[in-house]
């Protein structure tokens, strides 16, 4: 099967150009100043995205306006009740499967945001090990039993994850 014809899914990066092919507007969602919505379909499979495309105005550089776009492959059964306003679309509150992410300059690739809440969680553990170490320096007690009790706290964290 031609790569460009399987589904996205099935796909680890598509070009802009591909995409631009592939994807036909069915409905506008919302349209705000620098960020829009529309429902998709790929015109190839017959699939639907939530397309969100927001402008940016990097001021860093120099006012370069950048465009990221994004898709959330939606549902069969789920198409005609966001349409319909009847079910919420909005990123990134909505956005809790893997979807595509991309621009008008780079490839499109597959984002799976359940990475972000667990590199959350690694931090939030990292900085309680290093408050666990800061507060038995700042106590100053390094004989066997307060290293053997600052190592049982440690464990005990760890073991919660």
């Amino acid at each position: 099967m031609n790569q460009s014809k399987q589904s996205l899914s099935k796909q680890t990066a598509i070009s802009h150009e591909e995409m631009e092919a592939r994807m036909q507007e069915v409905q506008a969602l919302d349209s705000k100043e620098r960020e829009r919505y529309s429902m998709v379909k790929d015109t190839y499979t017959g699939e639907h995205y939530v397309r969100y495309i927001q402008h940016h105005l990097n001021l860093m550089e120099g006012g370069v306006e950048e465009v990221y776009d994004y898709l959330l492959p939606v549902d069969t059964d789920d198409v005609l009740s966001i349409v319909l306003g009847e079910q919420e679309y909005d990123y990134p509150k909505q956005w809790e499967r893997s979807y595509l992410r991309g621009s008008h300059i780079d490839a499109y690739i597959w984002f799976d945001p359940s990475t972000l809440e667990r590199e959350e969680d690694e931090e939030q553990v990292a900085q309680e090990l290093s408050d666990m170490l800061d507060g038995f320096r700042v106590q100053g007690k390094f004989d066997d039993d307060a290293i053997r009790e600052l190592f049982k706290r440690i464990d005990e964290r760890l073991d919660h994850e």
